[in-house]
């Protein structure tokens, strides 16, 4: 029974991640931040239970997916950052050429 039950949790692991990809594409920053904690919790506990037993072929697949996932937050976290950092710009802009009207 244990040899079938580690596949089936690293098949919801790897669902979880899909739920998480599908997250971080999206808007909804709380609902990343919810599914990121659940799906860290579930790798917790299926390495908690079944440490002896892991199949290091699928591990590598789990954790290969994972990185691609956090890389994909760093980029989206990046290109936040530059948005932001470009609304920042524009109105400092738009606050200067105020000032340079209101001196002619």
């Amino acid at each position: 029974m244990h040899a079938s039950l580690a596949p089936d949790v690293l098949h919801l692991l790897h669902d979880a991640l899909d739920r998480l990809s599908g997250a971080v594409e999206g808007d909804d920053h709380d609902l990343t931040q919810r599914l990121m904690d659940a799906y860290d919790q579930q790798v917790r506990a299926y390495l908690d239970e079944h440490e002896a037993r892991i199949d290091a072929g699928s591990l590598r697949g789990l954790i290969a997916r994972q990185q691609q996932v956090s890389i994909r937050m760093a980029a989206r976290r990046d290109e936040a950052g530059s948005h932001l950092t470009a609304d920042r710009r524009a109105v400092r802009a738009s606050l200067a050429y105020l000032r340079a009207e209101s001196l002619t």
